[in-house]
């Protein structure tokens, strides 16, 4: 990434979030991680920001991508047996970005299709099991994790798209002599 105002701000941004991300925000009897409030603004912001083209069936995926998120949440809460060997978050991690993958075309909106999925998908999956728990937790350690490799993944994915599309875009120079 070059250098610019754009870097300097998204790494000062950066920098917030990890310092922020051990600090839990209590409310009633609901505990937010910091950097869970700060991805999802950051999210929230970046959906507006970028303003997708059809926004209706942006937010149709992003409510497929949510549910897919908590409800294999829930099922390996509810029967284990499926997930020994392969943990969920793995499962999770793969079916989201392959989500995110199929339904964005620029590298934003995946990024911002993975953020707002897994952050809103975090919050029903925390109220959903609240019966169950005394308290309410969103955004632990795990799920912060989790946002930042599906970010990095798909950072990656979009430079080896880059590096393909140039490499196929290359036109061979006329007059060039032929290797034997």
């Amino acid at each position: 990434m070059e250098k610019s105002t754009w870097r300097n701000v998204l790494g000062v941004c950066v920098l917030i979030h990890i310092i922020c991300s051990h600090v839990m925000v209590s409310i009633l009897d609901i505990r937010i991680n910091a950097g869970f409030l700060m991805t999802f603004l950051y999210a929230c912001m970046s959906f507006v920001i970028f303003r997708p083209a059809h926004r209706i069936m942006r937010i149709m995926q992003l409510g497929s991508m949510v549910s897919a998120y908590a409800f294999f949440m829930i099922f390996a809460l509810y029967d284990p047996v499926w997930f020994t060997i392969i943990k969920v978050d793995w499962v999770v991690f793969a079916l989201l970005i392959l989500m995110c993958l199929t339904y964005g075309h620029r590298l934003t909106e995946r990024i911002t299709l993975w953020m707002m999925a897994i952050c809103l998908g975090e919050a029903l999956y925390a109220l959903t099991i609240h019966r169950l728990t005394s308290s309410i937790v969103i955004g632990d350690l795990s799920f912060l994790s989790m946002a930042v490799q599906g970010v990095v993944f798909l950072l990656g994915v979009g430079q080896l798209e880059k590096l393909l599309n140039t490499r196929s875009s290359r036109k061979p120079v006329k007059g060039a002599a032929k290797s034997t």
